[in-house]
């Protein structure tokens, strides 16, 4: 295969050709290239006096996933523009939320809940953040005009997925909203 191919493929496209054509170093390379371009690869020197900094930084800022601890600082603004602007976009959209006192990492796969409520499935209206020094008001309504918030300390967005979990500042709970398509 040519290189122009591989600039004519996604990232995950091109992915997938390189793990089903492992003897083709030339896409691997390409592979490579494109994922530090597009962030999902960061090189860290590990003679670095940074490298615990940068290692979470790397982390912090994917372009997969966002953890924010939702203080009002100036160290969490982008965590926080980035959430906001994902909950914001998601006014009159399809969700459904799961309530949980637990989750299980299931590794690839991502996350299962366990200990759940049924999941509720409704349209979103008005969703917004009221940011406050040490917490944040997670606000929205469902289609019955009902309104709803949720006090987080700490909020995760796993963009792939489409996924938001609000930890709360009263129990281990957790709310999980999922972005679904209409």
């Amino acid at each position: 295969m040519t290189l122009a191919k591989y600039q004519g493929m996604n990232l995950d496209e091109l992915r997938r050709y390189v793990l089903t054509h492992r003897e083709d170093t030339e896409a691997f390379y390409a592979y490579v290239d494109r994922s530090k371009t597009e962030g999902r690869m960061v090189t860290i020197n590990p003679n670095d006096e940074n490298l615990e900094e940068k290692i979470a930084d790397a982390v912090r800022y994917s372009n997969n996933s966002i953890r924010w601890y939702c203080n009002n600082t100036e160290k969490y603004q982008k965590q926080s523009q980035i959430i906001t602007e994902w909950w914001s976009n998601l006014d009159n959209k399809l969700m459904k939320l799961y309530q949980t006192d637990s989750i299980k990492n299931t590794g690839i796969a991502g996350w299962k809940p366990e200990n759940s409520s049924q999941s509720v499935k409704f349209r979103i209206t008005e969703p917004s953040l009221e940011i406050g020094q040490f917490t944040t008001l997670v606000k929205y309504r469902d289609e019955d005009s009902n309104i709803y918030q949720i006090e987080a300390v700490a909020i995760d967005l796993d963009m792939d997925k489409q996924n938001l979990f609000v930890w709360t500042t009263t129990s281990v709970e957790v709310f999980i909203f999922s972005a679904e398509k209409d």
